[in-house]
Formats: structure tokens, sequence, C-alpha cells
């Protein structure tokens, strides 16, 4: 899905210099997104190394077919829908096994204080509550990347809806729903979501 107006595009000078070559212009690149690209991992899949993983395989990617880059998307959709499909490819790749439920939740509580040291926080995912980090781990992959990418990241809604392929009322919807089923997890656990 192509956007059909115009938008000046703030990295297409360097986009161009890496194209032909200039390896300080692919450099500079790296640093403008790098962040960026790896909250979106790390929000999207909640493991700060596998979001590492992510965030290099997917500039990997870029950096390797950014010949291909016609500019008929900003740089930064583009790069995001690869960081989208590399997470895409990771989950699939790493559906856990079916096990019951009393055992996953003794894996992840071993897990969150292994990993993540004292009380279980991954200083990774800073900013966010453990409650929020795991209601928003429990959305479903469509609905957690949707709301990373717009309410997390700020992307307007037309950019999401393209690093996502689908349409802007589908981004729009998983929005939405995922708001929804935050503010319910959230309820649940006592916060008071009540605007004074």
């Amino acid at each position: 899905m192509s956007t059909t107006k115009q938008i000046k595009d703030p990295d297409m000078f360097l986009v161009k210099q890496a194209q032909e070559g200039n390896q300080n212009a692919l450099t500079a690149l790296y640093r403008r997104h790098e962040h960026r690209v790896y909250n979106f991992a790390l929000r999207a899949i909640g493991n700060p190394w596998d979001a590492a993983d992510i965030a290099q395989e997917s500039f990997i990617k870029a950096f390797r077919s950014l010949e291909n880059f016609k500019g008929e998307a900003l740089f930064t959709t583009w790069l995001h829908r690869i960081v989208t499909n590399t997470a895409y490819d990771y989950l699939r790749r790493h559906q856990p096994e079916p096990t019951d439920a009393e055992t996953l939740n003794e894996i992840f509580k071993q897990d969150t204080v292994s990993s993540y040291g004292r009380e279980g926080i991954d200083p990774a995912m800073d900013g966010l509550s453990d409650p929020m980090r795991e209601a928003l781990m429990s959305l479903s992959e469509g609905f957690r990347f949707a709301i990373v990418l717009c309410d997390l990241l700020g992307f307007p809604y037309e950019e999401a809806a393209e690093i996502l392929n689908v349409q802007e009322g589908t981004i729009k919807s998983r929005v939405f729903r995922a708001r929804e089923s935050l503010a319910k997890a959230l309820k649940q656990v006592g916060y008071d979501l009540s605007i004074d």
C-alpha cells in the first residue's frame, strides 16, 4: 500500500548517499533509527535479547536491500515494515510448545526473576509497569504491533497501516480494541483509569 500524497522524507539525502556507497551515511541512518527500531521490537516481543537480535537482523536486511528502496514510502515506514516482518518471522519460529497453565506460570516466574534480576523488572522496558507490560504481551500480535506503533512510538495511523500492510481503518480498530483490552486488564489488577 503506498500513499498518494507526496511527503518530504527527512532521510532521503542519507539514503541516496548510502545507495551510492557512502558508509558514513549508512552509519547515520543506523544511529538515527536504532532506538526506535529496538523499542518497537522490544515492545512487540517483550524480551530484550530477542529484540536486539530482531533489530540487528532488520538493519542487516534493510541495508542489504537499500538499493531497492525507491522512496515510494518514507524510509522509516519501509524500515519498520522490515522490522515488523522480522518480528513476525521470529514469533512464527518460536511458537511455544503447548503446556498446562501451572507449568507456564512457574516457568514465567523463574524466567522473569533470572532474566530481569530483582523483582522481575526489565530495565529495557522502562516506562511500563509490570501489569502494563503483562497486559501488552497478552494482546494478539496484530493488536500489540498496532498499539506499539501508534501509542508507544507515535506513528500516525496512516503510516502504521503502511508498515503493517493493512488498511488505516484496520489500524484504528486494532488500536481501539487493544486500548479496551489493556484498560480491562489494568482495572482487574487495581488500576484506577478514571479521569477526574
